[in-house]
């Protein structure tokens, strides 16, 4: 595990920033934080007040490129390019809720929903047993809404499977057939975007085998 506040610019991110501010790293960087998956790149925090101000403010003090991605949603990205190396990319979001538990709870997996306070960065914040789920090796969804809420998870559940050979928990395999009809809904970019890191992962035929058992192959198509 990298230890996180190694990483550089997240450190000056973090100096940039109200030292009273709570600052949360969540989503797959935790997650591959926990399976040792190598070097971070992507880093999603969340935290609260007006995180536009706060990332732009963070981006003139450390030198970043800023871009707003959704006002409405309070989001922006921060971008890094290191004379040597990978480039780093950290979006800014604002809790989806009251809290940080809710924000997780609103996420799509277990293994998805765990975060570390950057304040205190050895405490794992874990409400859904996402730590538990990945030494079972485990997909499960957060809540029964999650596939309905987004449709696109079907392809991300499929993907994040195969790509980890892990399985779906079978109380998800079941809410996955019920929300395969509903992806003509999201934007045909997004199922593009979704169904190509299918077809460039480990093991796309089974991932498209997987698809059309559910039903979801043919409403992609």
């Amino acid at each position: 595990m990298i230890p996180l506040l190694l990483i550089p610019e997240l450190l000056a991110v973090l100096e940039a920033l109200p030292a009273e501010l709570p600052v949360y790293l969540v989503g797959g960087a935790v997650r591959d934080q926990l399976m040792n998956r190598g070097d971070l790149h992507d880093l999603d925090l969340v935290l609260p007040g007006n995180v536009l101000q706060l990332a732009r403010r963070a981006a003139d003090r450390v030198g970043a490129a800023y871009y707003p991605l959704d006002e409405a949603r309070e989001t922006a990205r921060l971008v890094f390019i290191p004379n040597q190396g990978k480039r780093l990319v950290m979006d800014f979001a604002a809790l989806r809720g009251a809290t940080l538990n809710d924000d997780l709870r609103a996420r799509d997996f277990t293994i998805n929903a765990m975060a570390l306070d950057l304040r205190e960065p050895e405490r794992l914040i874990d409400p859904l047993g996402g730590a538990a789920d990945l030494v079972l090796k485990l997909i499960r969804p957060c809540s029964p809404q999650v596939f309905t809420d987004d449709p696109i998870r079907v392809l991300r559940a499929v993907r994040q499977g195969v790509e980890f050979k892990f399985r779906i928990a079978p109380e998800g395999i079941q809410q996955m057939r019920l929300a395969a009809p509903l992806l003509i809904h999201p934007s045909p970019e997004r199922v593009r975007d979704e169904l190509y890191r299918i077809l460039s992962s480990r093991s796309p035929a089974l991932a498209l085998r997987i698809l059309d058992q559910i039903g979801a192959l043919a409403v992609v198509l």
